[in-house]
């Protein structure tokens, strides 16, 4: 027969757990990309390795290949150093993270924790494109579209708005190269606040202009290349359209200018993070783009990490340099003729105005005194104005 012995009274003391020793060369609250890189195990970076060497005849231009080289023979020692040079502000530190930060989107999601699980939402802010031109002008583009369809320009630099397709939301822009950018506002007044509160709770909008936009490339001549921009609650309206195939097939690139993201759910936003035509603008200290910031970047994004919470929500940090503190906003052409004025004077003292001849259907044209002739012409009066004062020079 089996003997059994009861069990004893459990061993509540708490085991201490060995803290691991980093580098003395790690501050003592070490920021998150210090601990991802000394988390890195040796098979993490031997894989790591061997990923930069699979990738690296993909590499695009704008990622520096000397960089990069050094991932290819990087360790936990050398990650370190380099997070280290990059806070100093070391140029080609900077140059070593940004081809860390684009090999690290190679990782096949979920096959790999190290990168995908800490880098990931770690080093988002220092990952995406830089502000071009483009992405500058729709910025504008989109800040236009603010106000009632009365209150908006008719011509900003070289586009030109298009009336005919103004609504509350929604105004058209079209210029001379045979480019239509449809821009879509954010939130503006109480009026939205319902959109907002849904965006918030379940990552979607209500389809408020997908008719509208369904009505504008109908419109729009063969040919013409159409862009989307849109802001804040904007991108959620755009996006929530384009579950209509129709509108997203009609639409070459989005741009999302401080997408709004639901802290609770996935919505509309989230769906097109892996689309390299849907462009992200984001701020990492706007809380309106926060819910995004727990999972991998999107392929096409521009990243901020500036300004108040306030700031970082608004448009014209997308608008261009500092000096444009508002949009330039330029009048409509001109499209009726003037009247030129006469020349001022008298008729020639030598000849007779009643003599000169005047051929049929002609306008007799002024005459001018002789050239230097200050008497003939006389003093202009240019009215009350007080003599300027040269001898104060």
């Amino acid at each position: 027969m089996p003997s059994y012995k009861t069990r004893g009274k459990p061993d509540n003391r708490k085991v201490a757990k060995r803290t691991r020793a980093y580098p003395k060369r790690l501050p003592r609250d070490p920021a998150k990309l210090f601990r991802w890189a000394a988390k890195g195990s040796l098979v993490d970076y031997e894989k790591l390795r061997a990923l930069a060497k699979k990738m690296v005849h993909q590499l695009p231009a704008y990622i520096d290949g000397v960089a990069f080289e050094k991932i290819m023979h990087v360790d936990r020692l050398r990650m370190i150093e380099e997070i280290q040079a990059n806070e100093e502000h070391n140029v080609s530190a900077g140059w070593f993270l940004d081809g860390v930060n684009w090999l690290l989107d190679k990782v096949p999601w979920g096959n790999w924790l190290w990168p995908v699980s800490a880098a990931q939402s770690t080093i988002n802010a220092q990952k995406g494109d830089g502000l071009n031109e483009v992405d500058e002008q729709y910025a504008r583009l989109v800040g236009a579209t603010y106000g009632t369809a009365a209150e908006r320009p008719y011509v900003i630099d070289h586009w030109k708005r298009q009336v005919q397709f103004d609504s509350s939301y929604v105004s058209v822009w079209d210029n001379p190269d045979g480019h239509r950018l449809i821009a879509v506002r954010g939130t503006q007044g109480t009026g939205d606040i319902g959109e907002d509160i849904l965006v918030g709770l379940t990552g979607k909008s209500t389809n408020v202009i997908g008719s509208e936009l369904l009505q504008i490339l109908a419109a729009t001549p063969e040919g013409t290349v159409v862009d989307l921009a849109s802001h804040s609650l904007g991108t959620s309206l755009a996006l929530r359209a384009y579950e209509n195939k129709t509108i997203y097939n009609g639409i070459h690139e989005t741009y999302l200018y401080n997408p709004a993201y639901s802290p609770l759910l996935r919505g509309s936003t989230d769906a097109y993070e892996r689309d390299p035509n849907v462009r992200y603008f984001i701020n990492s200290l706007d809380v309106i783009s926060m819910g995004g910031m727990g999972h991998r970047a999107p392929t096409n994004v521009v990243f901020r990490s500036s300004g108040l919470a306030g700031a970082a929500h608004k448009l014209a940090q997308w608008q261009g340099s500092s000096a444009y503190q508002d949009p330039i906003y330029h009048a409509p052409p001109e499209t009726k003729l003037h009247a030129h004025k006469a020349v001022y004077g008298k008729p020639r003292t030598n000849e007779p105005a009643e003599d000169k001849h005047v051929d049929a259907g002609e306008s007799p044209s002024p005459a001018v005194g002789p050239a230097g002739d200050s008497a003939a012409l006389g003093p202009f009066d240019f009215g009350d104005v007080p003599e300027f004062d040269y001898g104060g020079l």
